[in-house]
Protein backbone atom coordinates (compact mmCIF):
# COMPACT_ATOMS: atom_id res chain seq x y z
CA UNK A 1 0.00 0.00 0.00
CA UNK A 2 2.83 2.31 0.73
CA UNK A 3 3.71 2.26 -3.03
CA UNK A 4 0.10 2.97 -4.15
CA UNK A 5 -0.37 5.76 -1.79
CA UNK A 6 3.02 7.46 -3.20
CA UNK A 7 2.14 6.99 -6.55
CA UNK A 8 -1.13 9.09 -6.05
CA UNK A 9 0.64 11.69 -4.13
CA UNK A 10 3.03 11.96 -6.78
CA UNK A 11 0.81 12.12 -9.76
CA UNK A 12 -1.86 14.18 -7.79
CA UNK A 13 0.95 16.95 -6.63
CA UNK A 14 2.93 16.91 -9.88
CA UNK A 15 -0.08 17.24 -11.99
CA UNK A 16 -1.15 20.19 -9.90
CA UNK A 17 2.05 21.93 -10.52
CA UNK A 18 1.86 21.41 -14.25
CA UNK A 19 -1.70 22.34 -14.80
CA UNK A 20 -1.01 26.05 -12.64
CA UNK A 21 1.61 26.71 -14.64
CA UNK A 22 -0.07 25.56 -18.26
CA UNK A 23 -2.70 28.15 -17.01
CA UNK A 24 -0.17 30.88 -15.80
CA UNK A 25 1.92 30.71 -18.82
CA UNK A 26 -0.05 30.30 -21.79
CA UNK A 27 -4.19 29.78 -20.65
CA UNK A 28 -4.80 26.23 -20.84
CA UNK A 29 -5.50 23.51 -18.52
CA UNK A 30 -3.54 20.66 -18.71
CA UNK A 31 -6.61 18.55 -19.74
CA UNK A 32 -6.46 21.24 -22.78
CA UNK A 33 -3.24 20.54 -23.55
CA UNK A 34 -3.80 16.82 -23.42
CA UNK A 35 -6.08 17.14 -25.75
CA UNK A 36 -4.35 19.25 -27.92
CA UNK A 37 -1.25 16.86 -28.16
CA UNK A 38 -3.23 13.95 -29.41
CA UNK A 39 -4.98 16.06 -31.59
CA UNK A 40 -0.64 17.10 -32.99
CA UNK A 41 0.35 13.09 -32.76
CA UNK A 42 -2.56 12.37 -34.61
CA UNK A 43 -1.46 14.24 -37.78
CA UNK A 44 -4.57 14.32 -39.99
CA UNK A 45 -8.76 14.45 -38.29
CA UNK A 46 -9.84 12.24 -35.73
CA UNK A 47 -13.42 11.36 -34.38
CA UNK A 48 -14.17 12.47 -30.91
CA UNK A 49 -14.78 9.14 -29.78
CA UNK A 50 -11.43 7.94 -30.80
CA UNK A 51 -9.81 11.44 -28.61
CA UNK A 52 -11.92 10.51 -25.87
CA UNK A 53 -9.96 7.01 -25.39
CA UNK A 54 -6.46 8.49 -26.12
CA UNK A 55 -6.67 11.55 -23.43
CA UNK A 56 -6.30 10.66 -19.90
CA UNK A 57 -9.48 12.06 -18.71
CA UNK A 58 -13.25 11.20 -18.76
CA UNK A 59 -15.20 11.64 -22.12
CA UNK A 60 -17.41 14.50 -20.34
CA UNK A 61 -14.42 16.21 -19.46
CA UNK A 62 -12.47 15.81 -22.86
CA UNK A 63 -16.60 16.97 -24.37
CA UNK A 64 -16.04 20.22 -22.39
CA UNK A 65 -12.19 20.51 -23.46
CA UNK A 66 -13.07 20.57 -26.79
CA UNK A 67 -15.67 22.67 -26.39
CA UNK A 68 -13.67 25.37 -24.94
CA UNK A 69 -10.98 24.56 -27.42
CA UNK A 70 -13.15 25.13 -30.45
CA UNK A 71 -14.49 28.42 -28.72
CA UNK A 72 -10.90 29.51 -28.50
CA UNK A 73 -10.55 28.79 -32.43
CA UNK A 74 -7.71 26.43 -31.40
CA UNK A 75 -9.27 23.36 -33.02
CA UNK A 76 -11.81 22.69 -35.83
CA UNK A 77 -14.95 20.19 -35.22
CA UNK A 78 -17.20 19.24 -38.22
CA UNK A 79 -19.69 16.27 -38.93
CA UNK A 80 -18.19 13.53 -41.61
CA UNK A 81 -20.40 13.99 -44.81
CA UNK A 82 -20.83 10.49 -45.37
CA UNK A 83 -22.26 9.80 -40.86
CA UNK A 84 -23.36 12.59 -39.84
CA UNK A 85 -23.35 11.38 -36.41
CA UNK A 86 -19.33 10.71 -36.61
CA UNK A 87 -17.84 14.00 -35.15
CA UNK A 88 -14.26 14.95 -36.36
CA UNK A 89 -11.22 17.05 -35.04
CA UNK A 90 -8.47 18.62 -35.79
CA UNK A 91 -5.89 21.50 -34.68
CA UNK A 92 -6.21 24.83 -36.77
CA UNK A 93 -3.10 26.71 -37.15
CA UNK A 94 -3.06 28.44 -34.12
CA UNK A 95 -4.07 24.92 -32.29
CA UNK A 96 -0.72 23.97 -33.54
CA UNK A 97 1.00 27.01 -32.57
CA UNK A 98 -0.67 26.93 -28.59
CA UNK A 99 0.50 23.19 -28.67
CA UNK A 100 3.78 24.02 -28.82
CA UNK A 101 4.20 27.30 -26.84
CA UNK A 102 2.25 25.06 -24.14
CA UNK A 103 4.47 21.42 -24.61
CA UNK A 104 7.95 23.72 -24.21
CA UNK A 105 6.19 24.56 -20.66
CA UNK A 106 4.95 21.37 -20.29
CA UNK A 107 8.58 19.38 -20.92
CA UNK A 108 10.51 21.83 -19.02
CA UNK A 109 7.78 21.38 -15.97
CA UNK A 110 8.47 17.29 -16.55
CA UNK A 111 11.86 17.38 -16.64
CA UNK A 112 12.07 19.41 -13.06
CA UNK A 113 9.63 17.69 -11.17
CA UNK A 114 10.03 14.29 -12.71
CA UNK A 115 13.77 13.94 -14.00
CA UNK A 116 15.44 16.32 -11.68
CA UNK A 117 14.17 14.40 -8.47
CA UNK A 118 14.98 10.89 -9.65
CA UNK A 119 18.33 11.76 -11.22
CA UNK A 120 20.43 9.62 -9.00
CA UNK A 121 17.51 6.83 -8.75
CA UNK A 122 16.71 3.63 -11.34
CA UNK A 123 14.56 5.38 -13.49
CA UNK A 124 14.80 2.59 -16.00
CA UNK A 125 13.26 -0.07 -12.71
CA UNK A 126 10.56 2.56 -12.17
CA UNK A 127 9.47 2.78 -15.62
CA UNK A 128 9.19 -0.74 -16.36
CA UNK A 129 6.80 -1.11 -12.82
CA UNK A 130 4.80 1.75 -14.22
CA UNK A 131 4.24 -0.34 -17.41
CA UNK A 132 3.88 -3.53 -15.62
CA UNK A 133 0.95 -1.73 -13.50
CA UNK A 134 -0.28 0.30 -16.68
CA UNK A 135 -0.12 -3.75 -18.74
CA UNK A 136 -2.09 -5.27 -15.55
CA UNK A 137 -5.04 -2.61 -15.76
CA UNK A 138 -5.29 -2.41 -19.69
CA UNK A 139 -5.68 -6.76 -19.29
CA UNK A 140 -8.26 -6.25 -16.54
CA UNK A 141 -10.21 -4.02 -18.86
CA UNK A 142 -9.96 -6.19 -21.51
CA UNK A 143 -11.12 -8.94 -19.58
CA UNK A 144 -13.92 -6.80 -18.42
CA UNK A 145 -15.40 -5.82 -21.81
CA UNK A 146 -15.35 -8.98 -23.09
CA UNK A 147 -16.63 -11.37 -19.61
CA UNK A 148 -20.05 -11.44 -19.72
CA UNK A 149 -22.56 -11.18 -16.72
CA UNK A 150 -24.11 -14.23 -14.63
Amino acid sequence: MAAWSALLVAHSRVTAVLDRELRQRIGMTLDDYDVLYQLRVAGAPIRMATLAERVLVSRPTASRAVDRLVANGWIRRWHDEQDRRVVLLELTDEGRRQQSRAGRVHVDGIARLVGAPLVDRDVAALTDSLRALAAGAEEETGRNRTSSPG
